[in-house]
């Protein structure tokens, strides 16, 4: 094993494989943890690193921990993380329910922890963050999705948790990036109602199409799509202001602005741009901070909690067929 403060990576699946390409092409030293001693040779062969089905000697010889275990499993990894004071990138969503999450919380105050909501680090929402400033939002459409079996070629989406809506998955859990894009655009939420839906053919346990409004502190009311099961993939977001009309497209990388008919592109990311650049700049980002603690979080432990809520509070409003409205701490 490398002599040098390793970054521990917990989680095997497509995005932990993710992190360990991109760790190790930013040049941190990598160690991963895997649970079944069986598959430990996998990642070794693919990455050249060293794996152990050890957790806890691992995580004590760490300089930091990545944990995209499947949703359901984070938890007890993030909670023995901040109990040694270990900083800490934990995968969207932050759990599937409640469960710790405020001892979570706790024990990371002053602690460095990310949570990988990486659109944050999109160029053209950046941009479009700045143009919208303090102005006046009057509404908002926010929309992704592609069919699950598209997601990860080569494996079957009817054995991860995705497909799981109990585990964390489903379209509302899993895609939780446009809700954390709604709190980091528009601030805190008030309310929210939701319809949670399967309408696709897939096996899917949960919802593959979800409709959710959200009402937020300032009063400004947006509507989110998630979906498991559109022919192709679709991201993007549309914001009216008294002012202007700004539309994006993630496929595309282009952020525009319409005011009558005027239309102007005012971002657009470069041919060179791959998805990957977002993973990339995010744990850039965090690796960042282990040298400057000072730096703020790009997606704080808060922010990733504040998502989780609408989550939990989405699937009551669909229990009970009713707006629900989101208590403050």
């Amino acid at each position: 094993m490398d002599d040098k403060p390793h970054i521990l990576v917990c989680g095997a699946g497509s995005i932990g494989r993710r992190h360990i390409a991109n760790l190790q092409r930013l040049g941190a030293p990598v160690i991963a943890w895997r649970e079944r001693a069986e598959l430990v040779g996998d990642l070794a062969r693919e990455f050249g690193i060293d794996t152990v089905t050890n957790f806890e000697p691992a995580l004590d010889a760490a300089r930091a921990i990545v944990v995209a275990t499947a949703t359901d499993r984070h938890m007890p990894l993030a909670l023995a993380a901040m109990r040694r004071g270990k900083p800490l990138f934990l995968e969207k969503p932050v759990s599937h329910d409640r469960e710790d999450v405020d001892s979570l919380e706790r024990l990371a105050a002053g602690q460095i922890v990310e949570i990988g909501c990486q659109l944050r680090a999109h160029p053209n929402l950046a941009r479009l963050r700045r143009e919208l400033g303090d102005g006046a939002v009057a509404g908002y459409r926010l929309a992704m999705g592609q069919r699950l079996d598209e997601w990860r070629p080569g494996s079957d989406y009817r054995a991860g948790y995705s497909a799981q809506s109990a585990r964390g998955g489903g379209a509302l859990s899993d895609l939780i990036h446009q809700i954390d894009l709604a709190l980091w655009l528009f601030g805190p939420v008030r309310q929210v109602a939701a319809m949670l839906d399967r309408r696709g053919p897939l096996e899917i346990a949960g919802d593959d199409f979800s409709n959710l409004l959200l009402r937020h502190d300032s009063g400004v009311v947006g509507h989110i799509q998630l979906d498991m099961l559109a022919p192709a993939y679709r991201g993007e977001a549309e914001i009216v202001t008294a002012d202007h009309i700004y539309r994006w497209s993630l496929r595309d990388g282009v952020l525009s602005r319409a005011q009558g008919d005027n239309v102007d592109v005012i971002d657009s990311t470069p041919e060179t741009f791959q998805r990957n650049d977002l993973f990339l700049s995010h744990m850039r980002h965090f690796l960042a901070r282990l040298d400057d603690p000072a730096l703020p979080a790009l997606c704080s432990l808060a922010d990733g909690i504040s998502a989780l809520d609408i989550v939990l509070a989405a699937r009551r409003s669909q229990a009970e067929n009713r707006f629900v409205t989101l208590e403050k701490p």
